[in-house]
């Protein structure tokens, strides 16, 4: 298809962003660029004022549930129309620029490093059209304000947790486009030096200095075939991988299993949520092993197990919200579930969910007003929360 075609279909796209959800787009049309060009989308305000939402700071249980609102509404945009998001980059760097001014005490107290975290874990969320050449420049400025406040971190506790996060995101974009990425980290590599020198024990970061002082590979397209076999040889990075830092070893895994499958005591079973819960807190990515038995468990009669095994689900989810429609059937069944107990769990938890999972809110939506008709349960307050939550009215 011609780069014209491919122009036109992003453009129907910018002004009808529903047309996906009854026609595939060919492969290509999201990064044939125009998408960060001067050209009107029907839902830049929306998205504008979820990303200003998401930069809202403040230590009160409002602000923090309108931050934590929109952070799972950006997660969503970034999975299912990641274009409309990557449009309001340039905004998102500027608001991460505005913040590296401060001191490291005016940063932990105002709370700016959740606003760095949950740019960062977006950001993730965007590979790869994050990297495409239309959006180099906001891309490579957001990361400059991550490396400030790195560096501002120097000589006091450094969040471990981002830095490795910050570090694989990094390789990736190394990855993904050697010929913009090294030069710029190259230009930058003195920030990184001396996050090394306070932080010696991270391997990934000597790493990837040590890749930066090796030449660029170059594209295939620049390099002459007789050159190419030396490139190879010559130009790649030596970087190790990055990945995700899984904190159960293949022994824990297959124990954990066994402990929450069917006809074990509970307290195995509990205890093995309570191990889950505490290690998914800094790698959420284990969750995905679990998946199939938090499933089961979101039945339990056993409140405890039950509760737990909501809470992962939705934190499964929210790292990862291309696993929503997943967990669709087992919600569905616990809210018409026989149990109430099941029913009211499953009701507390759908606002969140919704959110999680809109494409099918009217499904999940209308499920709920028949579990109220029919099982005599008010299920309005919850309805009309999750109402709020999807038009954002919560927020305001």
């Amino acid at each position: 298809m011609s780069k014209r075609c491919q122009n036109l279909l992003l453009q129907i796209y910018l002004h009808f962003p529903e047309v996906i959800q009854h026609v595939t787009l060919p492969e290509g049309t999201f990064s044939s660029g125009g998408a960060a060009d001067g050209s009107s989308c029907k839902l830049d305000v929306l998205v504008h004022r979820l990303v200003t939402l998401l930069a809202d700071i403040g230590d009160t249980k409002s602000v923090e549930g309108r931050v934590s609102d929109a952070n799972l509404a950006c997660r969503k945009l970034a999975v299912s129309h990641p274009v409309l998001l990557l449009r309001h980059l340039p905004m998102v760097a500027g608001l991460l620029h505005g913040r590296i001014h401060l001191n490291m005490q005016e940063f932990r107290q105002q709370n700016h490093m959740t606003f760095f975290s949950n740019v960062l874990a977006i950001l993730e969320l965007l590979q790869p059209l994050v990297f495409h050449s239309d959006h180099q420049r906001a891309l490579q400025d957001c990361l400059l304000s991550f490396m400030k406040v790195l560096r501002n971190f120097q000589r006091t506790r450094s969040p471990l947790v981002f830095i490795n996060k910050f570090l694989q995101f990094t390789q990736k974009y190394i990855t993904h486009v050697a010929a913009a990425a090294i030069p710029y980290l190259q230009k930058h590599s003195d920030i990184l030096q001396g996050l090394c020198a306070e932080n010696p024990d991270l391997v990934q970061l000597k790493s990837l200095l040590a890749g930066l002082t090796l030449p660029v590979k170059r594209s295939s397209a620049e390099t002459d075939p007789e050159e190419r076999d030396d490139d190879m040889s010559t130009g790649s990075l030596p970087l190790v991988n990055i990945s995700a830092s899984v904190s159960l070893s293949v022994g824990d895994m297959t124990m954990y299993l066994k402990k929450m499958s069917r006809g074990e005591a509970v307290e195995d079973v509990l205890e093995v949520l309570t191990e889950v819960d505490e290690k998914s807190r800094r790698t959420p990515e284990i969750i995905q092993y679990f998946i199939s038995d938090l499933q089961r468990l979101m039945m339990s009669s056993e409140e405890l197990c039950r509760s737990m095994a909501f809470n992962l689900a939705l934190r499964c989810i929210q790292n990862n919200p291309c696993l929503a429609t997943d967990f669709l059937p087992t919600f569905m069944y616990c809210m018409g579930s026989g149990n109430y107990d099941v029913v009211q769990t499953s009701l507390r938890n759908l606002p969140e969910y919704v959110l999680l999972c809109q494409e099918h809110a009217d499904i999940l939506l209308h499920k709920a007003f028949l579990v109220g008709i029919y099982g005599q349960i008010d299920t309005s307050s919850m309805i009309s929360e999750s109402m709020k939550v999807l038009h954002m009215e919560a927020t305001t």
